[in-house]
């Protein structure tokens, strides 16, 4: 495939890229569904076997932080190719998609999933709309500027708590517990919603805005398009990237597993949020160094349909969560060990990748990708579509 690309066309890179970020968004998210002590903070490691507890601390280094990041980075990518391909059009269609995507983020909150993200995507995406004049450098440094001041905001945090006490992202008396009936599961979601999503809008929200910012730039500035950058390039981001994002995210995921209290939990997620930028850039070039090698082809025809399907997939993960952890169908919450919740994963994610190329092959998009361009077309227009579609 040449790297050249047309304003209208998809750069397949872009799809595989987003169908590695679900992957990781799904290896992050399955815990929500599958330990009812995730949410305030885990499994105590007095009490939790070696092997559990290196799972949840290898989930924390490599994945937590790090995927939603990068679809959110390919969240503003999108949103430059889209304005790009609506002309003079853009503020209606971008307005009418974050409208769309903010009344599929409550539902799906309210009925699946309790940490959804796509009501907070909605919000932030009105926030990257209004800065519409503003150029790449601009919103690279609001980028830093915002990640670098929420980190400064848990640093303080984290001075300021007793040790020991309560965590500042503690929620007690959480709602969400094990559910055996479809309507026990749907109230225990709705209410964890409601008290989940205030922590999830100010803070994943500017988080989000801040890879909006970045991934816009980083299009306007033609990565990816119309060439994907130099295998000389790609090496030397994930060198200098990947081993210090690494090396503090694995400190940060430490401080978490077994810090011992509440200041050394919020200092690890102010951490967090500094490395995982590195690693999320790291982990994009390395892929990308893939997919330009023999094995590239193998891994593209993988990723690229489930990423090119991105906002069914990721509803879909929810429902197939719901149907295995939760009332709505096997109720396996807290029965099953981890090392077979990452079986779970992976075996999704495989049913995800087969049923994407599967419906690629005889439809031209997903069913929440079409309605999604309906409503905000009003004509379903055939065809790819832009990358950002």
């Amino acid at each position: 495939m040449s790297d050249s690309m047309t304003a209208g066309s998809r750069v397949a890179q872009v799809d595989a890229l987003r169908g590695f970020a679900l992957l990781g968004i799904l290896m992050v998210n399955v815990w929500f569904f599958a330990d009812s002590s995730h949410l305030t903070g885990g499994r105590d490691p007095s009490t939790a076997s070696p092997v559990d507890l290196g799972i949840r601390f290898a989930v924390a280094t490599f994945f937590e932080g790090k995927f939603y990041l990068l679809f959110s980075l390919l969240f503003g990518y999108g949103s430059v190719v889209l304005a790009a391909a609506a002309g003079e059009d853009r503020t209606r269609l971008m307005t009418r998609r974050l409208i769309f995507l903010g009344v599929l983020g409550v539902a799906h909150g309210l009925t699946l999933f309790y940490g959804d993200i796509l009501l907070t995507y909605a919000l932030a995406g009105t926030i990257l709309v209004a800065a519409g004049p503003a150029g790449p450098r601009a919103r690279l440094g609001l980028a830093v500027g915002i990640t670098l001041g929420m980190a400064l905001l848990l640093v303080a945090v984290a001075v300021l708590l007793p040790v020991g006490g309560p965590a500042a992202g503690d929620l007690p008396a959480m709602p969400i517990s094990p559910t055996a009936t479809p309507a026990e599961a749907l109230a225990a979601n709705a209410a964890t919603y409601g008290v989940v999503l205030p922590s999830v809008v100010f803070f994943q929200g500017p988080l989000a805005l801040a890879a909006f910012f970045a991934g816009s730039a980083l299009a306007m500035l033609g990565v990816l398009r119309p060439a994907v950058p130099p295998r000389s390039i790609l090496w030397r981001v994930v060198v200098l990237a990947l081993p210090l994002g690494l090396a503090g995210a694995a400190y940060a995921a430490y401080l978490d597993v077994w810090g011992g209290g509440s200041a050394a939990r919020v200092l690890a997620t102010a951490l967090s949020v500094v490395t995982s930028p590195l690693v999320t850039v790291g982990y994009a070039a390395a892929l990308l160094l893939v997919l330009g090698s023999r094995a590239g082809r193998v891994v593209t025809a993988v990723l690229a349909p489930t990423g090119r399907l991105s906002l069914s997939n990721y509803v879909a993960q929810s429902v197939v969560l719901c149907l295995v952890f939760t009332g709505y169908g096997l109720g396996l919450m807290d029965r099953l060990p981890p090392a077979v919740v990452v079986v779970v994963v992976v075996v999704l994610f495989a049913g995800q990748a087969a049923a994407s190329s599967l419906l690629l092959s005889r439809y031209w998009t997903g069913p929440l990708e079409w309605t999604l361009r309906h409503i905000v077309r009003r004509v379903p227009r055939k065809g790819s579509g832009p990358d950002g579609a």
